[in-house]
């Protein structure tokens, strides 16, 4: 197993070993990745180079918290890029935190009545991120908290920030719009990155910085993976098993467990970045999630025994923060010596064993710590081999068209 120093994860695998002519092919890649990285021409890798506008990201986090008001809660508003960044860079910092983090990212009516009964608009402040401006569900939502919050006395300038693109001419922006009605404050979002690779700028990082994270750690942390990917003997380390035929082969399936709820929000954040960038005109692999050790228990069954389709990553850490020791037991003469997280950890070898012996390819991959750095230097990782799958087949990883369809015949009934 190949472990690197710092915050990146250790990479194992089995039946992932990518064919002559693909690595003569992506040596081509990343060099050319590097050059475009020296020239700037890369957007999302000059925000990582960069630490020039963490200052203002700190800055900006003291409308959320600073010594003067004193909050219990920090919801945001927003739906896939605009949140997901941001949940997979907290959850390991939630424990650690007085303030309760909320994610309002869906309109769900009975979740939204449970959150508003039980927080204290008093002491809450609201950030809604929307990069165009125009997405209908967090419109909707930051009209309905921005009510409730004017219905609680509270003054929306002191409780509420927006983050979107800036409008631009002949374009409309509904969220800035609102903004200047109701008096609201708002920030920049980076007009040069889409949405699903915004975790690493303001997106994801003023958000992570309110709730307790150190923003130049995670960008130096980002920075240190970026050097070390790009270079084909790491690149190389992962073993990708998505490069052993002509990609995509579209009859595959990429398939990850992770062990560990804290992972939860960084798989969703995989999720829409491999299925955006990489699902165009017919092509792309579909992506399918687990929960381990849960999900040894029914969909294990059929990635073991059912058709030979998947390429399977084990997602976990090796880090055990919180223990909670098994009590020891004369039936288990193990247990005394496991906590919880080991044996959550055993059964994952034990999945990647199993695997192994159905010769399915598989790739265990282990993060050093259970911190938000680690989180960013695994999102660098995905972020740069969804990249090269992308240059590859030369697909452009950057729109969504089909997304933006819906959100055009979304709002041509609501105009009905």
């Amino acid at each position: 197993m190949i472990q690197p120093a710092s915050n990146i994860p250790s990479f194992n695998s089995f039946g992932w070993e990518i064919e002559q002519g693909k690595r003569e092919e992506i040596i081509d890649v990343l060099e050319n990745f590097r050059d475009k990285r020296a020239k700037k021409n890369i957007p999302i890798f000059s925000i990582i180079d960069s630490d020039d506008d963490l200052q203002d990201i700190i800055k900006t986090s003291k409308f959320f918290i600073n010594s003067d008001i004193e909050i219990n809660d920090f919801i945001l508003i927003g739906t896939g890029g605009s949140n997901l960044g941001a949940e997979a860079l907290i959850e390991p910092l939630e424990k650690k935190n007085k303030i309760n983090f909320h994610v309002i990212d869906n309109i769900e009516t009975n979740k939204l009545l449970n959150l508003l009964e039980k927080v204290d608009a008093n002491k809450t402040k609201i950030l809604a991120v929307s990069k165009s401006g125009n997405t209908i569900e967090t419109i909707s939502l930051l009209l309905i908290l921005c009510e409730w919050m004017l219905a609680k006395g509270n003054n929306l300038n002191n409780s509420v920030l927006v983050m979107s693109e800036r409008k631009l001419k002949n374009k409309k922006n509904i969220i800035l719009d609102i903004a200047k009605e109701k008096n609201i404050s708002s920030v920049r979002h980076e007009e040069s990155i889409g949405g699903r690779f915004s975790s690493l700028t303001s997106t994801g990082l003023l958000p992570a910085t309110v709730m307790g994270a150190n923003p130049f750690l995670i960008r130096k942390s980002a920075r240190t993976t970026l050097d070390y990917i790009l270079e084909e003997k790491n690149f190389f380390n992962l073993g990708s098993g998505f490069f052993l035929n002509d990609f995509p082969d579209t009859t595959k399936l990429n398939c990850i467990m992770g062990y560990g709820d804290f992972l939860e929000p960084l798989i969703r954040w995989y999720r829409q970045l491999w299925s955006e960038s990489l699902g165009k005109k017919g092509n792309g692999i579909f992506f399918v999630s687990a929960k381990g050790p849960v999900d040894q228990h029914s969909q294990m069954q059929m990635w073991l025994d059912g058709p030979n389709i998947g390429l399977y990553s084990i997602l976990l850490s090796s880090s055990d923060d919180a223990k909670i020791n098994i009590p020891q037991s004369k039936f288990l003469p193990w247990s005394r010596s496991y906590t919880l997280d080991n044996l959550s950890n055993v059964m994952a070898y034990a999945a990647y064993d199993s695997l192994k012996s159905k010769n399915r390819p598989v790739r265990m991959i282990n993060m050093p710590s259970r911190n938000s750095e680690s989180i960013a230097s695994l999102m660098v990782i995905f972020l740069v081999e969804v990249l090269v799958l992308a240059e590859l087949k030369k697909i452009n990883p950057y729109g969504q068209a089909a997304v933006e369809d819906i959100k055009v015949k979304t709002f041509s009934r609501l105009n009905k």
